[in-house]
């Protein structure tokens, strides 16, 4: 399974250089699990346990909170994104275009939440990927998502990491 090891490989080195850094995406990184993908990488699981953390700001702490729905949307940012990067080829950079949810549920603290990931297409300039969130202890569909990126960089810009330890999705 070559292509999944190229997907793992990615989201193992994201993770790294995310986790050195000061930045949003850290308190996300550190907790989203990339479990596997199809032979094909067109198709990647993950998991992600929702925090108090996860909540807003001015929410009572207990178990069972209702999370921040901004952060099932950057979940959903971040395996999609390391998903489409992983099935371009050329690896190259790449910004988000639209990122658009559907809320169907809600996410609880306490709770672990299943991400799907299906990349639609992989084209010159342009990717898409859809994602769908599940609540692992009730099987309920949470949200869904589509992710669209722009290849901005060049070939195999993606994957050489700079000194500046600036992430591979930035331009």
């Amino acid at each position: 399974m070559a292509g999944g090891c190229r997907l793992g490989q990615l989201f193992h080195q994201y993770v790294q250089q995310t986790r050195a850094q000061n930045s949003f995406s850290l308190a996300i990184s550190k907790r989203l699990t990339f479990l596997g993908s199809s032979e094909s990488i067109k198709k990647g699981s993950w998991q992600f346990p929702l925090h108090q953390s996860d909540c807003h700001a001015f929410a009572v702490a207990q178990e069972g909170q209702t999370v921040h729905g901004g952060v099932i949307a950057t979940v959903v940012e971040d395996a999609s994104t390391m998903h489409i990067i992983a099935n371009d080829t050329r690896g190259r950079k790449a910004v988000t275009t639209d990122l658009s949810l559907t809320y169907l549920g809600i996410g609880k603290v306490g709770r672990t939440l299943q991400i799907e990931t299906t990349v639609l297409k992989v084209g010159g300039v342009l990717a898409v990927a859809e994602a769908q969130v599940t609540d692992i202890s009730t099987g309920k569909l949470i949200a869904v998502g589509r992710h669209s990126m722009m290849f901005v960089g060049e070939d195999d810009s993606a994957m050489k990491f700079s000194q500046s330890m600036n992430s591979v999705f930035d331009v």
